[in-house]
């Protein structure tokens, strides 16, 4: 599976004025496309998808419905198998989860569309943020016994929190989540309207609560805007220190120079030892104005080989951009008003996209892709 610029950058001298094709088709052909996994695997409103990069071939795809994961291993081969698991604790640590970033090998972290009414069994309130987890399947979605005992006696009641590595609390209706290194994540935070930098420090292992070591960052507050029930992805360039954001809200893909800007005031906090201020003056600029476009609402983001790759949940299309904001071409996936969200590119041969509406994932598959596995890591690093 190819896009145009993917095969003009890497295997031909001739320019898209010349008429080449940016998703690898002839005007004449169309990529196939292919359901990799659906209902059956227990999708339930998928907002975004992530490769394992410590287990090759296991795709993770996160459900908001039932705050669930779906793994898909040994993807796209005939041995293809699935998981559907909900963690103890997810109506808190993974409740209406919209997006996933895998970090450092088997772990990865989350975010949650969510002001903690814990499944509607509470009042809402701003106690909520990303979660950080390991992905090891024989600790994810799983009871640590040893800190069930450790709590329940210190709170002298049973108290099970799951599976989370750890959570820091700043960030309500966080809609977009991606790695930078160790245990640090960016985050898009819709209820403050940031981009949020949280470094979770140590963590404090499966289960336990002890939260008090991080580092949260705020930035250019006020400068995006969420648009409900519909995630806004995030990737960092790792080689250039540049966070590409799309800000579903107000229609657009915006660039944050993460190396930039100096510290601020300090900010409450909700967790006693935590650290909480803001960063003032950062370089933040629109790269792309989506109604230039004909875009509507980006959504997925992804970024491979200096392409960017962004999704519109309103009009079903995958834009491709070089990274001077220009476009390269489109595809049409199909996916009705609402359903396109999170994209995923683990090389240039490999695209895959949820669909929200028909709780599906598909593989957009050309000629060109002689790959017949989704084995090969993250596109996190």
């Amino acid at each position: 599976m190819l896009f145009t610029i993917i095969l003009f950058a890497c295997r031909s001298e001739k320019s898209f004025e010349d008429g080449f094709p940016a998703f690898g088709y002839r005007e004449t052909e169309t990529p196939e496309q292919i359901v990799i996994a659906d209902s059956s695997d227990g999708l339930n409103n998928p907002r975004d998808l992530g490769m394992n990069p410590g287990m090759p071939g296991e795709l993770w795809i996160v459900n908001r419905t039932d705050d669930s994961v779906s793994i898909i291993q040994n993807t796209g081969l005939d041995t293809q198998d699935s998981l559907h698991l909900i963690d103890p604790y997810a109506l808190h640590f993974m409740e209406e989860v919209s997006s996933i970033a895998f970090g450092k090998p088997q772990h990865f972290g989350t975010c949650q569309e969510s002001m903690n009414t814990y499944n509607d069994q509470g009042e809402e309130n701003t106690f909520m943020g990303p979660t950080l987890w390991h992905a090891d399947l024989e600790e994810f979605a799983k009871s640590n016994p040893e800190a069930v005992e450790y709590l329940s006696d210190l709170f002298g009641m049973p108290v099970d929190l799951g599976s989370h590595y750890d959570m820091l609390h700043e960030s309500p209706l966080c809609m977009g989540i991606t790695w930078e290194r160790e245990n640090v994540y960016w985050v898009f935070d819709g209820y403050n309207q940031s981009i949020v930098r949280y470094d979770f420090a140590e963590d404090h292992d499966a289960g336990y609560d002890d939260h008090s070591d991080g580092v949260i960052v705020k930035y250019v507050t006020g400068e995006i805007k969420r648009e409900p029930n519909i995630p806004s992805h995030m990737r960092l360039d790792h080689n250039t220190g540049l966070l590409y954001v799309a800000d579903t809200g107000n229609n657009a893909i915006k660039v944050l120079d993460i190396t930039s800007g100096t510290s601020g005031k300090t900010l409450p906090v909700q967790e006693p030892g935590t650290v909480h201020f803001e960063k003032d003056n950062a370089t933040f600029t629109t790269l792309i104005k989506g109604s230039t476009f004909n875009m509507v609402r980006p959504s997925g983001l992804t970024l491979i080989e200096d392409v960017l790759l962004v999704s519109d949940n309103a009009t079903g299309i995958i834009h491709a951009f070089d990274l001077e904001g220009n476009e390269i071409d489109k595809y049409q996936t199909g996916s009705a008003d609402g359903g396109l969200m999170g994209i995923y590119a683990s090389s240039i041969d490999d695209i895959l996209y949820v669909d929200a509406n028909t709780n599906e994932v598909h593989r957009i598959q050309s000629e060109f892709s002689i790959q017949e596995d989704l084995s090969l890591g993250s596109d996190e690093y």
